[in-house]
């Protein structure tokens, strides 16, 4: 299949032009005529692959617009092509405008929306395009529009939560530091001069604060390839699956915060796949995709285990209760799933669940963060006019 550069006319006598993907010219004629086009010429642009080569990215709540609008359109017996024309127009001048237009030209000349949004992988993700497609083949667009509704709203309030709750604390954070550095470049600086001219016995504590001190004012060209080569060399790791399954692992097991990081890659399993569950996408496959998407490379592993174990025709609670990284009540709400055979109305339950616990949770870890982070301020700035009152205390102590 290859990807072909076309110029045709309609009716009316005007030029269209635009991309089509097909095995040869003659395709190309034939699908453009059955829409009404005749091909004036055709040029071969490259590979299907090319088609994903778009960096256009689309706001959520723009999406969550998208969604909503062709449920309703299509509930009300609108065509898919006529409902992706009307949100063209709606969208016009903007980026989605642009999007939509080109998903109304491939699916007017007979190219599955699915395939037409695979165009655009950072706007339509894989999921995505899966339910989609799940829904075109069930007949069923607009309840999985409707699903794709209440998936984005929910992931775009909890965002708007987490960046609301991060405002205090990264204000706290940079402040604290300017601090730290202030004291850290200018007052400890001048300390040690005016130590130096006493010549007086200094203290442990008061030589560590001055070592740091030292490093910061003269070794900062030294701290800074640190600095910005830690995050390199970390990215650089995290590219072996080895590394990154035992980071995102570890990451899993630290106190409260740990918790919050499992909870969220679990509620992702959970939601896709009940939703792909729920468009008609059989198990096996919904569980390939939903690997893939979890973001905690972890439990992706155990995917891959459970995935094999229900090829081979074991229970996916059986399969999931086999790997210690997911938890009891999970394995216990989806077994009954499918012991009643409502295993799809048992994932959204998990999902729901896991919906309610998480914006409790980060209320919780941001409730211990504050105060912990005001404590390590109070105890640097303590331990630096410790380290500053104790030589002034021997020279009281030597009069």
């Amino acid at each position: 299949m290859s990807l072909y550069q076309y110029r045709a006319y309609n009716a009316a006598g005007q030029t269209v032009s635009g991309a089509l993907e097909a095995d040869g010219l003659l395709t190309v004629e034939t699908r453009l005529r059955s829409t009404g086009l005749w091909l004036l010429e055709a040029k071969e642009g490259g590979d299907v692959a090319s088609l994903s080569s778009s960096n256009i990215t689309i706001k959520r709540a723009d999406l969550v617009t998208f969604f909503v609008q062709m449920s309703l359109l299509l509930r009300a017996g609108i065509t898919l092509p006529s409902a992706l024309d009307r949100l063209t127009e709606d969208f016009k001048g903007t980026k989605l405008g642009v999007v939509l237009g080109t998903l109304r030209e491939k699916v007017a000349i007979g190219m599955p929306l699915n395939q037409s949004m695979a165009s655009y992988p950072r706007v339509f993700s894989l999921e995505t395009r899966a339910i989609v497609q799940a829904g075109e083949v069930s007949g069923r667009l607009p309840e999985v529009f409707e699903s794709l509704t209440g998936y984005y709203e929910w992931l775009d309030g909890l965002i708007g939560e987490i960046r609301q709750a991060l405002i205090y604390p990264l204000m706290v954070m940079g402040a604290s530091m300017a601090l730290v550095v202030m004291l850290f470049t200018f007052v400890v600086p001048k300390f040690v001069g005016l130590l130096t001219d006493l010549s007086l016995k200094v203290p442990l504590l008061t030589r560590i604060v001055m070592v740091i001190s030292n490093a910061l004012v003269h070794g900062w060209p030294v701290l800074l390839v640190i600095v910005v080569g830690i995050p390199v060399g970390f990215k650089m790791a995290m590219r072996s699956s080895g590394f990154a399954c035992a980071f995102d692992e570890a990451l899993m097991h630290i106190p409260i915060f740990g918790q919050l990081v499992g909870m969220f890659a679990l509620s992702r399993f959970t939601n896709n796949l009940g939703m792909l569950y729920r468009a008609g996408i059989p198990l096996l496959r919904g569980i390939e995709i939903c690997r893939k998407l979890v973001g905690n490379r972890a439990i992706e592993r155990a995917l891959d285990t459970v995935h094999r174990g229900v090829l081979e025709g074991t229970p996916l609670s059986k399969c999931l209760a086999a790997q210690p990284i997911f938890p009891q009540t999970l394995v216990t709400m989806i077994a009954t799933g499918e012991t009643s055979g409502t295993l799809d109305f048992a994932l959204k339950s998990v999902s729901d669940y896991y919906n309610k616990i998480i914006p409790r949770r980060i209320k919780i870890v941001f409730a211990i963060f504050d105060p912990v982070m005001m404590l390590s301020l109070i105890g640097v700035v303590g331990v630096v006019a410790l380290a500053v009152i104790l030589p002034i205390l021997q020279l009281w102590d030597a009069r």
